[in-house]
C-alpha cells in the first residue's frame, strides 16, 4: 500500500514512541530474568535422567527466551526509528503546507499541488501586465519547488512504512534470528542491529541502489558493521551512489578466509581478508577496498587513544582518495603481489585500505627492515623466516597490535595496530605523491643527511617511534 500525503499529515511520532518505550520496558523485564534462568538451569542438587531432562527443558526456555528478546529489541529499535523519521518528516511537511499556503497552492491528499490563486483581472496597464507575468514566473518555481519536496517527503515517507513494516512482519513470522547470542544481553543487540539494517536496505532500495532479494553474505556485513558503528544512512548511500558499490562488488570476498579481530570483545570486530598465493593484481586491488568498504570503519583515534592525527571519517571521499592512491601505487598490485607470494610470503588486506604481509624466503626478507617496511600499498611485517606465514598473519591480525622479532621470535607489542596501519597508510601516500623513484631517492637523502621527514609526516608515536 503505497502512503499518500494526507497520510503522513495524520502519523504520529509520539505514539510511536510510546509504543517503542511500552515494549521496551517489557522486554527490560524478560532480560531481568537473565540471572534466575541461569541459576535454575544449575539445579546441583538434582542428579539423574529427570534432572538432565529438566535443565534441558530450562535451556530450551532461555534460548526461547533470547529469540523474543531479538524480537522485541527489533521491533522495538524499529518504532523508535520510525518515530524519530515521523518527527523530523513531519516537519518537512509543515513547512512545505506552510510555503504552499504563502503563495496561495495547496497539497492535495495524493501529493498534487492545487492552484487555489484566483484569476487576475485584465491588467490595466502595461507596467501592470509585466509584474504579473514576473509573478506567475516566480509561482511556477515555487509549483515546482512544491513538486519537489512533496515528492521527496512522499519517498521518505515510504521507507518509513516498509522498514516497520518489514520489521514487523519478520517478528510476527518469527524470522527475526539472536544470531547465536549467548545470553539476553547480546539477543537485545542482535535485534537493534536486525531492525537498523533493515532500515538501511529498505532505504538503499528505495534510491534504486539495491535490487533483488534481501541482502546477504559480505553485503549485509556491510550494512551490520554500518549499523554498529553508528554510520549514517546517507553515508552508506553516497559510498554506494557515488562508486557503484552493489552486492557484486563483494564477491572479491567470497572465498578468501576472513580474520577477525574483536580485542575487546564488545562485538564490533574488524575484518582482515587472506588472500590467495594465486589472487591476480586487479583482484587484490579491488579487494582492498571492498575491505574497507565492509569494516565501515578503522577505529583509528575513536578509543580515547592519542593519537598523531585527528580520524578520517568513513566515507565516500575517503573510498575516493585510497582508490586515487592505488592508482598512483598500481606496481603494488601489478608486480608486488605476485612478487611476495612467488617467494613464499602471504598478504592481507587491512581495514584501512592497503595490504599487510610477511614472510617468504631470504631475496622477500629484504624488503622488511626494523618494526616492517612500507613499500607502495603494501606493509611488510618484519618477521623473518616464519614457519606458517599465513598462521602468523592471523595472529597479528586477530591480536590487534603491532608485532615484532627479537631473539626469542615473533612476539606482540604494545602499539595498536589501528595506530601502526595508519602510520603505514601514510607512507603509502608518501610513495603515491613522490613516485617509486622519487620516494627512495628523498628516503635515501634523508638516511645521508640524518632527516626524519619521512616518519614525522606519518605520524612518530603511531609508528612506535615515542
Amino acid at each position: 500500500m503505497t502512503v499518500g500525503y494526507d497520510d503522513v499529515r495524520k502519523w504520529d511520532a509520539e505514539a510511536l514512541d510510546a509504543t517503542a518505550t511500552d515494549l521496551g520496558g517489557r522486554r527490560d523485564k524478560l532480560s531481568g530474568l537473565q540471572d534466575e534462568l541461569d541459576d535454575a538451569r544449575k539445579l546441583p542438587d538434582w542428579h539423574g535422567p529427570a534432572g538432565e531432562r529438566a535443565r534441558g527443558s530450562l535451556g530450551d526456555t532461555r534460548n526461547k527466551a533470547e529469540i523474543l528478546i531479538a524480537e522485541l529489541s527489533a521491533v522495538e529499535r524499529a518504532l523508535q526509528n520510525a518515530s524519530d523519521d515521523v518527527s523530523a518528516l513531519k516537519t518537512r511537511v509543515a513547512n512545505n503546507d506552510s510555503l504552499a499556503d504563502t503563495y496561495q497552492f495547496r497539497v492535495a491528499a495524493d501529493g498534487a499541488i492545487v492552484d487555489n490563486r484566483p484569476a487576475d483581472p485584465p491588467p490595466k496597464s502595461r507596467f501592470e501586465a509585466e509584474e504579473r507575468a514576473e509573478a506567475r514566473r516566480h509561482r511556477e518555481t515555487i509549483r515546482k519547488q512544491l513538486e519537489q519536496e512533496t515528492k521527496a517527503i512522499l519517498t521518505t515517507a515510504n521507507t518509513i512504512d516498509a522498514a516497520l513494516a518489514r520489521v514487523m512482519r519478520l517478528a510476527q513470522d518469527a524470522q527475526i534470528s539472536d544470531h547465536g547470542a549467548t545470553d539476553l544481553a547480546g539477543a537485545r543487540k542482535s535485534g537493534e542491529i536486525e531492525a537498523g539494517v533493515i532500515e538501511m536496505e529498505q532505504s538503499l532500495r528505495d534510491a534504486g541502489l539495491l535490487t533483488g532479494p534481501p541482502a546477504t553474505g559480505h553485503y549485509r556485513q556491510w550494512l551490520e558493521n554500518a549499523v554498529r558503528r553508528g554510520v549514517s544512512i546517507d553515508t552508506i548511500k553516497k559510498i554506494a551512489d557515488d562508486h557503484d558499490i552493489t552486492p557484486e562488488d563483494f564477491k572479491v570476498l567470497d572465498g578468501m578466509e576472513e580474520i577477525r579481530e574483536d580485542e575487546d570483545g564488545d562485538g564490533t570486530f574488524k575484518s582482515y581478508f587472506l588472500m590467495p598465493t594465486d589472487i591476480s593484481g586487479d583482484d587484490a586491488a579491488k579487494a582492498v577496498r571492498m575491505t574497507y568498504i565492509l569494516n565501515a570503519g578503522t577505529d583509528y583515534g575513536t578509543e580515547g587513544e592519542k593519537t598523531d592525527f585527528a580520524p578520517t571519517p568513513y566515507g565516500s571521499e575517503e573510498l575516493r582518495r585510497i582508490t586515487d592512491r592505488q592508482r598512483e601505487n598500481s606496481w603494488s598490485y601489478d608486480d608486488d603481489v605476485g612478487f611476495v607470494h612467488g617467494n613464499g610470503g602471504r598478504l592481507v588486506t587491512t581495514p584501512n585500505g592497503m595490504m599487510m604481509g610477511l614472510g617468504g624466503n631470504l631475496i622477500q626478507d629484504q624488503f622488511s627492515q626494523r618494526g616492517g617496511t612500507t613499500w607502495g600499498d603494501t606493509f611488510m611485517l618484519n618477521i623473518d623466516d616464519p614457519k606458517d606465514p599465513a598462521q602468523q598473519l592471523r595472529e597479528v591480525a586477530k591480536s590487534g597490535h603491532a608485532w615484532y622479532e627479537d631473539d626469542n621470535g615473533a612476539s606482540q607489542g604494545s602499539l595498536d595496530m589501528d595506530r601502526l596501519l595508519h602510520h603505514e597508510e601514510r607512507h603509502s601516500q608518501q610513495w603515491g605523491r613522490e613516485g617509486y623513484a622519487g620516494f627512495l631517492a628523498s628516503y635515501a637523502w634523508e638516511q645521508i643527511t640524518g632527516g626524519n621527514e619521512t616518519e614525522e609526516d606519518a605520524g612518530l608515536s603511531d609508528g612506535g617511534y615515542h
